[in-house]
């Protein structure tokens, strides 16, 4: 199973992904984005364009809202409705 992510802030804002379904019932959060042009390489092997957002809400069946973060930390979750 399969669930659309909007993203929203940040480098990506407004960019629309599919993501599978974690075994809990719901996309992975926090969620690194690369950006189309992070195909460059930092001397550590990780990747330049990287964005982080932060699973929001629920909005409908299959829509999910992720917010930008500037940290790739787990937050404790809010707004996360069924």
């Amino acid at each position: 199973m399969h669930v659309q992510i909007e993203l929203f802030g940040g480098p990506e804002d407004g960019r629309e992904i599919t993501l599978p379904v974690g075994a809990e019932g719901s996309p992975l959060s926090p969620l690194p984005v690369p950006s189309p042009d992070s195909s460059t390489e930092s001397a550590t092997g990780e990747s330049q364009h990287v964005a982080w957002y932060q699973r929001d809400h629920r909005k409908g069946r299959g829509l999910w809202v992720y917010k930008y973060t500037n940290s790739h930390s787990v937050q404790p979750e809010n707004h996360v409705s069924g």
